[in-house]
């Protein structure tokens, strides 16, 4: 069977608002939205000047998918249009569209907004700077509120913002290549859709998730196993934001299979039909791997959530680190967090920051995984940490620690797509370990939290610092209330930290100095506060011995 078309249109974005996007679903093997405010500014920019931001890549099928909406909670809906390729673009212009806030399923999504400011041109990340760019927008699309209101705020200048901003967003057209084809009759067209996944998405990666799903999802197992592991998938991704990837990886590996066979498309279609082969005669057997790889993953996430305060993915830098983690819980048959003693909670959770922080799966993991489980499944009565490490350091990047000049510096841009997403895990962590409130009075949960920049990015730059580097430093952020972060806005650290007791600072690691809350000692207040998270890092590391 063939894809049926694939066909190009070109639309502008004030009909992409109305008409298409209400139809588009994001697949749940999709990597979740992880652009911050530089990058939808990038976007903003490029838009305005009429740059070509790329195309976009939806996939019309006759069957429902596993997903989720572009926009909105889930529900019923009828013909639906999946986003392939260009789901971060199209989330940041729903973000403009809806005020920098939205609904994905049960997940929020929301960024510091972006405004422009008529006298200079240029555009801001700040909500008390200029005007804010999503009322002009939806003043433009003829939204008789946010107009209204424009005039009001702005009457000498939203007629200026609607023509330089506005009018340039709402007519910019955008390429849309609509793949449409019968997915009724099986696996063939899965596979045509997988190849052209690939050909324009990851940039020389040659096996992504959704071609592995595909391959999956066109398997030839029974619908009752079928549909179970999809639900598996769909409750984890809900509740944790876990992957398909790892999901596939780890139940497939209980059944038998090598990493090799899980991730090369031939070779893991050939390997399914073998397991229906063998499991025909006891389809029991597919039932109970699957039950306790539920549990296995439930405990690890409900262990990682209560030790150290991880509610989702969001901050792992990449989720096959949890592998070892499910498959020692699923060899010793554990049925609660309670029945893990706390000398191996500790072994677990000591080699997961290491592992994480060191990244020792983000290149080559077949191998390295394989070899983990291999350890795991030759020591099942303990989590072997020792042989593990040991594993770690033959292996690059050939650490097995976090080391002080891990953390002091750490002068490095940790907000760049995938870039320092450790270094984001390890300050939730702590935040979590010091039981650090949002500013607005409640617990800090840092996945619904936003990032603040204690000394703001527009007013570093208003004082002549230009380096992403060490303005996105960790020393320069922590999680707070998104609220509270608006509020602030680009107001010095020196004004606004006057509002809070000096506890509910030291519980974010700032140092109580005013001396260094100063713009003049931004230098001297970074190096202070790497090293607070440094000292809370290896009491940390300490305590999981």
């Amino acid at each position: 069977m063939k894809v049926g078309s694939i066909k190009p249109e070109v639309i502008a974005l004030r009909e992409f608002f109305k008409e298409e996007a209400p139809h588009l679903r994001v697949p749940s093997i999709q990597r979740q939205f992880v652009w911050d405010e530089e990058d939808i500014k990038e976007l903003i920019d490029s838009i305005i000047n009429g740059y070509p931001i790329g195309a976009v890549i939806i996939w019309e099928p006759t069957s429902k998918f596993p997903s989720a909406p572009l926009v909105g909670t889930d529900g019923r809906y009828g013909v639906a249009r999946y986003v392939l390729d260009g789901q971060q673009r199209l989330t940041a212009l729903m973000l403009i569209k809806n005020g920098w806030s939205l609904e994905r399923g049960s997940k929020t999504i929301a960024v510091t907004p972006i405004s422009y400011v008529p006298e200079n041109g240029k555009l801001y990340l700040s909500s008390h700077k200029g005007i804010d760019i999503s009322l002009i927008v939806n003043a433009t699309l003829g939204d008789p509120e946010r107009l209204l209101e424009l005039q009001g705020k702005y009457p000498r200048s939203y007629r200026k913002a609607m023509d330089a901003v506005g009018e340039k967003i709402v007519n910019y057209r955008l390429p849309f290549y609509v793949l449409k084809s019968d997915t009724s009759a099986g696996g063939e067209v899965y596979e045509k859709i997988a190849e052209i996944f690939t050909r324009v998405n990851s940039a020389g990666v040659k096996i992504g998730n959704l071609e592995m799903f595909l391959s999956f999802f066109a398997a030839a197992f029974p619908k009752q196993e079928k549909d179970r592991i999809i639900g598996i998938h769909e409750e984890f991704s809900r509740k944790f934001e876990l992957d398909l990837e790892p999901l596939v990886r780890f139940v497939f590996s209980k059944m038998g299979m090598s990493q090799n066979q899980i991730t090369k498309v031939a070779s893991f279609r050939k390997s399914i039909q073998d397991l229906k082969s063998s499991y025909a005669r006891d389809r029991r057997s597919i039932s109970k791997v699957l039950e306790r790889s539920y549990t296995a993953i439930n405990i690890t996430i409900e262990l990682l959530r209560r030790e150290l305060g991880l509610a989702t993915t969001q901050y792992i830098p990449s989720q096959n680190v949890l592998l070892p983690i499910f498959d020692i819980i699923y060899q010793r048959d554990y049925r609660s967090t309670e029945e893990i003693s706390q000398s191996e909670k500790n072994k677990i959770l000591r080699w997961f920051l290491v592992a994480s922080f060191n990244g020792i799966y983000s290149s080559s993991p077949n191998h390295k995984i394989e070899e983990d489980l291999d350890i795991i499944r030759k020591k099942p009565r303990r989590f072997p940490i020792n042989e593990l490490l040991s594993a770690m350091r033959g292996r690059s990047p050939r650490v097995d620690s976090i080391t002080k000049s891990d953390i002091v510096e750490a002068y490095t841009n940790v907000l760049r797509g995938r870039t320092g997403k450790e270094y984001l895990m390890l300050l939730s962590i702590l935040l979590h370990r010091n039981r650090a409130t949002d500013w607005a009075g409640k617990t800090i949960e840092c996945e619904s939290a936003a990032i603040h920049h204690i000394f703001p990015r527009e007013f570093l730059k208003e004082s002549g610092e230009e380096k992403d580097d060490v303005i996105n430093c960790l020393g320069n952020l922590t999680f707070i209330a998104p609220s509270v972060n608006s509020e602030i806005g680009d107001t010095s650290p020196q004004e606004y930290f006057l509002q809070y007791d000096k506890d509910v600072l030291q519980q974010h690691l700032i140092s109580p100095n005013k001396n260094l809350w100063k713009v003049d000692n931004f230098d001297r207040f970074l190096d202070a506060r790497l090293k607070l998270i440094w000292q809370q890092t290896s009491a940390l590391m300490d305590d999981l011995h």
